[in-house]
């Protein structure tokens, strides 16, 4: 399907719904996930969840504007346990630090999380490139995970890749951030071995039919 001229079928997205009704009320919040080839062996996965961490930190367009810290986290058999170890550093983020710690803990049931921000076009009083909050992820092959993927990217609330009703220039803005999303995508790939990806929010609804929904409704067309 292609929507805002970017087609999220040749970036690899497809649907899933992972959570209960009970949530659907709440914000829509936008996952990417990848499984990765070779993960049915959990020795070799374990000996290169590293290399696939190091990948996804060097090729991540982390925000030039966010002021804030950037934090790791290391997390071990499931996201009930505390956290083992967690370290912040300040901008300009260097991915090698983020790196060595993971070594550190090259463990089956361990996981890495880091908490950061990328540049999207979003809306205070007007819009602009601004700092977007988000968390990446990369799992062990026995660490408990609900989705059973390899490798996260958390978005946060899914509103900046929608248009807003009655507001023309949001097209032009969610094309924008959707381009960047799918660009993202296309680096992955390049990088580590997907078998599989999904691009899901929380309430299960399908990303892509519900901005096409919006633009049926708004008689918006798109070449």
């Amino acid at each position: 399907m292609t929507v805002f001229g970017v087609s999220l079928e040749l970036a690899g997205a497809e649907f899933l719904k992972i959570r209960d009704s009970e949530i659907a009320a709440m914000a829509d919040r936008l996952t990417l996930s990848f499984w990765l080839r070779g993960y049915d062996n959990p020795a070799a996965a374990t000996l290169r969840m590293v290399d696939y961490w190091e990948k996804l930190l060097r090729l991540f367009p982390f925000s030039k504007l966010h002021q804030g810290l950037v934090t790791v986290s290391v997390r071990a058999v499931s996201p009930a346990e505390p956290i083992l170890c967690e370290q912040a550093y300040p901008p300009p983020f260097d991915p090698e630090p983020a790196v060595q710690l993971a070594r550190e803990f090259q463990q089956a049931d361990c996981a890495y999380q880091l908490e950061c921000a990328w540049d999207l076009m979003l809306f205070d009083r007007d819009w602009k490139l601004s700092p977007a909050r988000l968390s990446l992820w990369c799992f062990g092959p026995e660490y408990e995970n609900d989705t059973g993927d390899h490798v996260r990217i958390e978005f946060g609330p899914e509103d900046p890749f929608l248009p807003a009703r009655n507001e023309p220039v949001s097209v032009r803005v969610a094309q924008t951030n959707l381009r960047s999303l799918m660009k993202l995508v296309q680096d992955i790939e390049a990088q580590v071995p997907v078998e599989k990806r999904l691009l899901w929010s929380e309430s299960g609804e399908n990303f892509a039919e519900k901005i096409a929904r919006w633009m049926s409704a708004e008689k918006v067309k798109f070449h």
